[in-house]
């Protein structure tokens, strides 16, 4: 089977857990003999390229986070210019490599339009739906629908009517249709987690009530699993530093710690822009905690040769999350975990079974989970063997390309 690939960014140059999934996602299926490509943006892109890769096109453009200081999105030329891009990068692919399926992965910031378009032209689409991209708050921060459908100046307005009535509205929309979220083609896809499926649910994406859940797996042969359980008092956090991942949270509870004459310490494998580091690193001296917390880098991917220098992974995400691999790439190397009781991974955890879960967003919850994990005698070794062996044949990328399998041949 030819499979195309559609996603936001790829690893070596992605920034999430996620990312490095469909990276193993696309292994797996190549080992089960599938003919696979990936399209992708071109974000980071060295000039030189990615030495090695193969199959892998880094054609598309992404758009900018900060939308309000574009002219995409306000500027009709310059956002027709960008969809154009894309169109014809996605036009090309397809023509040439005649996939049997394309299979959708993470769509944010890229152009919506080009799911249109291959639903238009009947092309058979699969989703991984594991982030919120389909939810119309952001769905409709796409530039070219809020071109069309969200741009209230008048300018945009005289131009608008102006097209249609020479038809060249037409002839654009023909090329980069718009549309709401709910009006994709949904059928035979899957979702990440029960979390995300009511989700989409509430939000008008009632095609998504009836589709599976089918939990992510990561690649149980590259992990290291933790054999030492010594008392370290050594805690790790890692994720993006955005107010909703909640790093500030991980934080607030070593000072909460430190006031009880608790002292242990906490390593932040922190993405983010250098300011957002910045900030973060003054917010901890502020604190009086910068003997006690460390500021570190990562590339997704990598995490795991860290997780067994530590006594557990912290989760603090304030809001619910589809699933994070970060969690579980950490529970399959048997490094405990204190949970925030949120989102897809309260699914399959048990609270002091196989992890820790305490209430999200609460610094003093965390705290209070912290010091009772410090004063287990085993240090978390009896959370780390539960379920081990369940999350092994569960939860590998083998598995989970087994069960994906059948949706991405229907029909092919």
């Amino acid at each position: 089977m030819r499979i195309l690939v559609l996603t936001s960014v790829y690893p070596p140059l992605g920034y999430s857990g996620h990312d490095e999934r469909c990276r193993q996602t696309v292994g797996a299926l190549v080992r089960q003999g599938h003919q696979m490509q990936v399209l992708t943006s071109n974000y980071r892109l060295p000039p030189m390229g990615v030495p090695g890769e193969k199959g892998v096109f880094r054609e598309l453009r992404l758009y900018p986070n900060a939308f309000e200081d574009s002219k995409l999105g306000t500027s009709y030329a310059a956002t027709y210019a960008h969809e154009r891009v894309n169109a014809e990068a996605l036009d090309y692919r397809v023509r040439r490599f005649e996939p049997d399926v394309v299979y959708i992965w993470n769509m944010r910031e890229l152009s919506k339009s080009l799911l249109f378009r291959l639903q238009k032209k009947g092309v058979r689409i699969v989703y991984d739906l594991h982030m919120d991209w389909l939810l119309p708050e952001s769905f409709n921060r796409d530039p070219w629908y809020r071109w069309w459908r969200a741009n209230p100046s008048l300018q945009s307005k005289l131009y608008r009517g102006f097209m249609h009535c020479i038809g060249k509205a037409r002839r654009a929309l023909g090329m980069m249709p718009i549309g709401e979220a709910h009006e994709l083609n949904l059928e035979g896809s899957y979702v990440a987690s029960c979390w995300l499926r009511d989700q989409l649910t509430d939000a008008g994406m009632t095609q998504v009530e009836s589709l599976p859940v089918i939990y992510p797996g990561t690649d149980v042969r590259i992990l290291k699993p933790k054999e030492r359980y010594v008392r370290r008092r050594r805690f790790m956090w890692a994720g993006r530093l955005t107010e909703a991942k909640g790093a500030d949270i991980a934080v607030a509870a070593v000072g909460l710690l430190k006031q009880r004459g608790v002292y242990v310490s906490l390593d932040l494998f922190a993405l983010g822009e250098p300011s957002e580091r910045k900030a973060k690193r003054k917010r901890i001296e502020t604190a009086g905690l910068i003997d006690q917390v460390t500021m570190r880098g990562i590339r997704p991917g990598e995490l795991f040769e860290h997780y067994e220098f530590y006594d557990a992974l912290l989760y603090t995400s304030r809001y619910g999350e589809a699933f994070s691999m970060t969690v579980l790439e950490a529970m399959l190397s048997k490094l405990p975990c204190l949970v925030a009781d949120v989102g897809g991974n309260s699914e399959i955890l048990e609270h002091a079974h196989d992890a820790l879960m305490f209430e999200a967003g609460s610094a003093q919850a965390l705290a209070d989970r912290m010091l009772e994990f410090v004063n287990r005698q085993d240090m978390g070794a009896e959370l780390a063997e539960n379920s081990i062996e369940r999350l092994q044949a569960e939860r590998s990328i083998d598995t989970f390309c087994e069960k994906i399998t059948p949706l991405l041949s229907e029909h092919s």
